[in-house]
């Protein structure tokens, strides 16, 4: 090989190298990782509102409210031997409270999915890429009936309380109505932030009437602060 020959070769090794250097955050920034932050000493802080639902019980439509703590721990392995993040959930009744540890679960992000293991229930929060195609089944890792999430106000501003963000999704895991129940379940996650709202709603109620409800749950999260 001649010296031109090998200066030209040279050249277009460091040229396609570059590229490819230079493609590699822009494929990972495509898919909207950053929907789903893991970083060990994260926490998000949540006013939470429970609503139990029993026509038979001495209370049939059972309030309570708290602050929920959720923040990332250190890693450990699964069973499957990937390493995951702690996830720790801590409870307190009024901000004058303290904190208490009331569950541990963990969470990772794998295969273009991020997972939470709930109660030992592995549930798909987020399928990546995040757009308007991705679909996938949350419980497909699960014993419950099977689902389909999809994403919609992919990208949008949306703010909670003093929590402002220009870039959120939001997540769609139900929205049926029937004669005798009603699912409306979505989750609001904002870009380098995560988890801002939660609303969650599974009834039984009276020929469509969203009101008249005899069992059922509903749970909401309202973002306070975030912080690492």
């Amino acid at each position: 090989m001649n010296r031109n020959a090998f200066v030209l070769l040279s050249v277009l090794t460091l040229l396609v190298c570059s590229c490819k250097k230079d493609q590699a955050p822009s494929v990972l920034s495509s898919f909207h990782y950053g929907y789903y932050p893991i970083k060990e000493g994260s926490y998000w802080v949540y006013q939470v509102t429970e609503i139990v639902h029993d026509e038979n019980a001495a209370n049939p439509h059972d309030t309570i409210t708290y602050q929920l703590k959720t923040e990332i721990g250190d890693t450990l392995l699964d069973n499957e031997g990937r390493i995951v993040n702690r996830f720790n959930r801590y409870k307190r009744n009024s901000p004058n409270s303290s904190w208490v540890l009331t569950d541990v679960w963990t969470t990772v992000v794998a295969e273009n999915r991020a997972e939470l293991v709930e109660e030992n229930i592995r549930r798909v929060v987020l399928r990546f890429p995040v757009k308007t195609a991705t679909i996938w089944d949350p419980n497909q890792f699960n014993f419950l009936p099977e689902g389909q999430a999809y994403y919609e106000h992919i990208h949008k501003p949306y703010s909670v309380g003093s929590i402002q963000s220009d870039s959120t999704v939001h997540v769609v895991a139900a929205n049926e109505l029937t004669l005798v129940s009603y699912q409306n379940q979505y989750e609001v996650y904002a870009k380098q932030i995560g988890l801002v709202k939660k609303y969650y709603k599974d009834l039984q109620i009276s020929n469509f009437d969203t009101l008249d409800v005899s069992q059922g749950k509903e749970l909401y999260y309202s973002i306070l602060e975030y912080g690492h």
